[in-house]
């Protein structure tokens, strides 16, 4: 008899940063954009609906794409009491990184990152080490409205 196996075809070609802060979510994306040279825009909550509570639980999630069309999304890891990925618990922040990128790049955006005011902690977590990965798997209803160009007003 042929052995039947199970498999979970979960995108993991990307990387993880965690963030410890007490930096508010908007102030550690416009550090981002700052660094980064993007423009982060803020997308619908990330929502579970656990089965043992009553409320459900929202995490904000932001998103943008650097020159290189690199991706970064950026999740919030805490939210009343409950977490986002719980093995990583000590992070505020997680900034998922989608794209072409060196280990000398990674290096140097936490690097960048740590000089951010109030950043406690910034390290790069091993995929290997987060059991609930498909939490991060965000699905855009559409895609994030680009600003007009406002007109030029004629003299």
């Amino acid at each position: 008899m042929a052995e039947k196996k199970i498999t979970n075809d979960l995108d993991t070609d990307y990387r993880l940063l965690g963030i410890a802060s007490a930096l508010k979510e908007y102030k550690v994306c416009h550090h981002l954009n700052q660094l980064l040279g993007c423009d982060f825009r803020k997308l619908p909550a990330l929502v579970f609906e656990p089965k043992d509570r009553i409320r459900k639980t929202e995490f904000s999630v932001f998103k943008a794409e650097d020159a290189e069309k690199n991706t970064f999304v950026v999740f919030t890891n805490k939210n009343m009491g409950e977490y986002l990925l719980p093995e990583i618990s000590n992070f505020d922040y997680i900034v998922q990184i989608r794209g072409k990128f060196t280990d000398d790049y990674i290096l140097n955006l936490m690097e960048g990152i740590r000089k951010f005011p109030e950043v406690v902690m910034c390290l790069e977590v091993p995929l290997k080490k987060i059991k609930s990965k498909e939490r991060l798997s965000y699905e855009e209803e559409k895609e994030v409205q680009k600003l007009l160009t406002p007109k030029k007003i004629r003299n």
